[in-house]
């Protein structure tokens, strides 16, 4: 009897570990992504433990502003921002409580945008934004029941949010690959931006005009504080520079005499704006979030400020730390997509391909591509294509600058392996004048120019497709984009 009872035990126990697992990878496929910014819980939850020395906590003034790919390049600091979009200082305060339980960092960096908020806002978007990425503990289940009763809500409506897939479940008709696999495993919480929207440089307010902070928010600042000290875990607070009003500037200041009574260090970049050479007319995107010119002045600022006054490791070359490597190939190939955008010729722009490093090419010569005799040969030729084989056609394939495969001709068909996969190159002449060309990498077909250039550009360790693009010799030199051409 006891044996039966036992084999009956090891089956429930096996059939609810079955359930957890199986509720589990359901809850991860359908969960929101996208939480307005930052790395994301996702990607914070698979970094290898003890890892990121220094992280960052806030609004989007936090992930729009540290540029990882600086901070791990010339610094070799392994950062993370852990930020949700119009994050409030209470819902930092929890991040932080998670990240110390999960991460344990030396070093948290709160951008204090928050303390010159009027107060709170509770919505069921900022409490999705906010919650649903976490994981389920100690520190889930309280966040959501204080945010649930900021709103108002029902213990009901609380354990909905908690459970998640009452929330989640109607996301099956809008699941994409995305959500089955991540694409950018190892973003570390900064995008940026190429735009420049120009402002007049606002009033500097001294800094002894200070003014009151709302209580609430003042309460969380100094939760987080008390938090901090109680884990060990070293405070700064930041403040990104925007185009603030008066008022704000002076709940800054007020926010920074509470730091220094606390034994705080506050960098204000809104005070600092001097000290980092930062541009009104060039270095933000819009009025409340700098470009990447402005994010260099003030990381690089914040850097040198980390390094001098804490011990922090230099983990650049150590295998531990691919993913920041990663990071800021990945932040390279966005650099690497608006230059080529910038060049609207296609002699311009085989010229700027020319200089690509550690990156994959594969470029097409497609049906009577000659129309307009050797239109294409002099930005060709800084790729090393010769003029024989410039008439002959076909398709060439580079490595770091080098070709590595050619075939001539309007009539070719090969696989080539690359790390993540293949490239599958195509073509067939249906007629004299009829050319089909495939240039297909990983299943998707990357020509769409029947009759000139086709080319893409793609980073076999990001896997990103830095740029796909072609020109039309029955319609003019300049580059066009596929979406562009239909």
């Amino acid at each position: 009897m006891k044996k039966k009872n036992d084999r009956n035990l090891i089956k429930i126990i096996g059939f609810l570990l079955v359930v957890c697992i199986v509720l589990g990878k359901t809850t991860s496929v359908l969960n929101y992504k996208d939480t307005g910014g930052g790395g994301g819980w996702q990607r914070f939850y698979h970094m290898p433990q003890k890892t990121a020395d220094v992280m960052f906590f806030g609004s989007s003034h936090a992930h729009c502003t540290v540029d990882h790919g600086l901070l791990w390049d010339q610094y070799g600091i392994a950062g993370y921002t852990l930020s949700a979009g119009s994050q409030r200082l209470d819902s930092t305060y929890y991040f932080l409580k998670e990240a110390i339980r999960v991460q344990k960092p030396k070093i948290a960096v709160v951008e204090v945008w928050g303390t010159v908020l009027d107060g709170m806002e509770y919505s069921e978007e900022a409490i999705y934004r906010n919650t649903l990425g976490m994981h389920w503990s100690k520190n889930l289940f309280e966040f959501v029941d204080y945010m649930a009763a900021g709103m108002g809500e029902s213990s009901s409506y609380r354990n909905r949010v908690l459970c998640k897939l009452p929330i989640i479940h109607s996301r099956y008709k809008e699941l994409s690959k995305e959500d089955f696999k991540d694409d950018l495993p190892y973003m570390r919480g900064y995008r940026g931006s190429f735009d420049i929207v120009s402002f007049e440089t606002p009033v500097k307010v001294p800094a002894d005009q200070k003014a009151d902070l709302n209580s609430v928010c003042e309460e969380y600042l100094y939760k987080i504080i008390e938090l901090a000290k109680e884990s060990g875990t070293q405070l700064v607070f930041m403040a990104s520079p925007y185009i603030l009003s008066e008022e704000e500037q002076m709940r800054f200041n007020k926010t920074a005499e509470i730091a220094a009574q606390e034994n705080i260090p506050m960098l204000d970049y809104n005070r600092l704006r001097d000290e980092i050479g930062l541009d009104y007319a060039v270095d933000f995107r819009d009025s409340d979030h700098v470009n990447n010119s402005g994010a260099a002045k003030v990381t690089d600022h914040l850097a040198r400020f980390l390094t001098a006054n804490y011990e922090l490791t230099d983990h650049r070359g150590d295998s531990k730390y691919k993913d920041w490597d990663l990071n800021k190939q990945y932040l390279d190939d966005k650099r690497e997509t608006n230059m080529l955008n910038g060049l609207t010729d296609a002699g311009s722009y085989l010229q700027g391909v020319s200089t690509l490093q550690n990156r994959t090419v594969i470029l097409s010569l497609n049906g009577n591509y000659m129309a307009a005799g050797d239109s294409y040969y002099d930005g060709l030729a800084a790729l090393g294509i010769c003029y024989e084989d410039y008439q002959k056609g076909g398709v060439w394939i580079f490595e770091n600058g080098v070709p590595t495969l050619y075939l001539s001709g309007k009539e070719y068909s090969q696989k080539y392996p690359i790390k993540d996969g293949e490239i599958y190159v195509k073509s067939e002449l249906h007629n004299e004048d009829c050319e089909d060309t495939e240039l297909i990498l990983n299943g998707k077909n990357y020509s769409f120019v029947e009759n000139g250039l086709n080319i893409l550009i793609y980073d076999q360790d990001t896997k990103q497709v830095i740029d796909h693009a072609g020109t039309d010799i029955y319609v003019s030199f300049e580059m066009i984009r596929e979406d562009a051409a239909e």
